[in-house]
C-alpha cells in the first residue's frame, strides 16, 4: 500500500478513537468507579435539569457538576483548575484520568476567592501561602495554618458528570 493511501485510511480512524480516549478521559473521577448502583445513577438522572448557567448544582453537601459546561473547559488539561467558589469546591485534573476536588477555603484565614496552581500546590493570592493537595498534613479552613495540605472531598464520576461529597 503506498504511503498517501495508508495515510488516508488510517487518519480518520486514529481521529475517532483519539477523540473517543480524550472524552472518556474526560469524565473519570480521582478513584474510578467502576459500578454504579441504581440508587446512584437515579441521582445524577434526578439532578440532570437542575444545573444553574456556570454548570453545577449543590445540594446540602454534594456538588453536582456538568464537565460538557464551559466553566469546566480548564479541567480538559493536565494541571487545569476550577474555582467553584459559591459551593467552596476547587476542582483539579492532575492527569488525563484524574480529577480531585478539594475544598476551597484557605485554611490560613478561610478566604475562598484567589487561588493559583503553582508547582503541585495550590497558593492563596491572598498572604501567598501554598498548600499541597497530596494528603499532606491535611488542615482545616480557618486553622490559621500557613502550610499543609488542603481538605479532600471525594469524586464519583457518572457519564460527563461528576458528583463531590464535601464530608
Amino acid at each position: 500500500m503506498k504511503r498517501r493511501d495508508f495515510v488516508q485510511h488510517l487518519c480518520p480512524s486514529w481521529a475517532v478513537i483519539q477523540v473517543l480516549a480524550t472524552a472518556n478521559a474526560c469524565v473519570q473521577a480521582d478513584e474510578p468507579v467502576t459500578d454504579l448502583s441504581a440508587s446512584e445513577i437515579q441521582e445524577f438522572e434526578r439532578v440532570a435539569k437542575k444545573y444553574n448557567d456556570e454548570g453545577y448544582f449543590q445540594e446540602g453537601n454534594q456538588v453536582f457538576v456538568n464537565l460538557t459546561n464551559p466553566t469546566f473547559s480548564k479541567l480538559g488539561n493536565n494541571l487545569g483548575y476550577v474555582n467553584i467558589l459559591d459551593a467552596g469546591v476547587l476542582l483539579l485534573r492532575t492527569d488525563e484520568k484524574t480529577l480531585k476536588a478539594f475544598s476551597n477555603c484557605c485554611p490560613h484565614q478561610g478566604i475562598r476567592g484567589a487561588w493559583v496552581f503553582v508547582n503541585g500546590r495550590f497558593r492563596c493570592d491572598n498572604h501567598g501561602n501554598s498548600y499541597n493537595v497530596n494528603e499532606v498534613n491535611t488542615v482545616s479552613c480557618s486553622s490559621n495554618s500557613i502550610s499543609g495540605g488542603l481538605q479532600r472531598f471525594t469524586v464519583v464520576a457518572y457519564k460527563q458528570f461528576l458528583k463531590i461529597s464535601k464530608i
